[in-house]
């Protein structure tokens, strides 16, 4: 079944939208950082770590919105969940924000955690992105974020741990990325057979590029706003009564305010 390109850009103001906002973490995938047998003969609990005892260690993300280099809200985790071969948590986490509560500059810093013995983490890598682009819009759909081993995600504007950086933008993997945008936003021809075959041949496309290259990458969704099970919805960020108008003036009048005390003054000296 072909389907024409939709023209019709469709929106809701985020100030209007008082849902929760729900971030899917969905795998990690690259080269984990290599043990530091250093740190190890300083703290020998280590050695139970999963990062030192294990070849797919049970990691957690931990998700947090900044706004100018300042917590936004209170952190969140995703669930414990142990792996085999791969990191695949699949798991939608609920932020304990509204949509109306977001910034024009909210950041969304996601960092990557180790058990370190007893009530103790150690951090394996961190991320950020931006919730909306360039253009004011909630992001959608799933990103490929670029993991900066061994430090936290860094909440400032502009971040310095990008998920999504100016050596990442020339990649096959972001091209396509870009592509798919369109595609889901119905900017082109959309035809089912095909576009089954040519999803699948980018998640190869994907995969290969992540096998060879020395960095880590999570995979993240962002949620998508539909209406009557059909439309797709974007989310412009709008402020409450960011286009009243307030009447200035530019010449203001001149207002002469009587002072009684002179006044009493100049009368005495015409009695005198």
């Amino acid at each position: 079944m072909n389907q024409l390109p939709d023209d019709h850009f469709r929106y809701i103001y985020s100030s209007s939208l008082h849902e929760q906002v729900q971030i899917k973490v969905g795998t990690l995938e690259g080269k984990k950082r290599q043990p530091d047998f250093e740190k190890l003969l300083e703290d020998p609990i280590l050695r139970f770590s999963g990062l030192y005892s294990e070849e797919c260690p049970a990691f957690q993300i931990r998700l947090q919105v900044f706004n100018k280099n300042r917590p936004y809200c209170l952190p969140v985790t995703t669930s414990y969940k142990a792996f085999t071969k791969r990191w695949s948590w699949n798991e939608w986490v609920t932020l304990p924000l509204q949509f109306s509560d977001l910034p024009r500059t909210a950041m969304l810093v996601l960092t990557i955690l180790d058990c370190a013995g007893a009530g103790k983490t150690t951090v394996i890598g961190g991320t950020a992105i931006s919730l909306f682009g360039k253009n004011g819009l909630f992001r959608q759909g799933m990103f490929d974020l670029r993991v900066w081993l061994g430090v936290d995600g860094d909440g400032s504007y502009p971040t310095k741990t990008p998920g999504k950086g100016k050596e990442s933008s020339k990649s096959q993997m972001q091209r396509l990325g870009k592509l798919a945008k369109k595609h889901r936003n119905g900017q082109m021809h959309k035809v089912d057979w095909l576009d089954r075959l040519t999803f699948r041949e980018i998640e190869v496309i994907n995969e290969r590029e992540k096998r060879m290259s020395d960095y880590m990458y999570l995979m993240i969704e962002f949620p998508t706003a539909v209406f009557q099970e059909y439309y797709n919805y974007s989310i412009v960020y709008f402020e409450p009564e960011g286009d009243k108008s307030h009447k200035i003036l530019t010449k203001p009048k001149l207002v002469t305010v009587p002072d009684s005390d002179i006044l009493q003054v100049c009368c005495i000296f015409l009695l005198i």
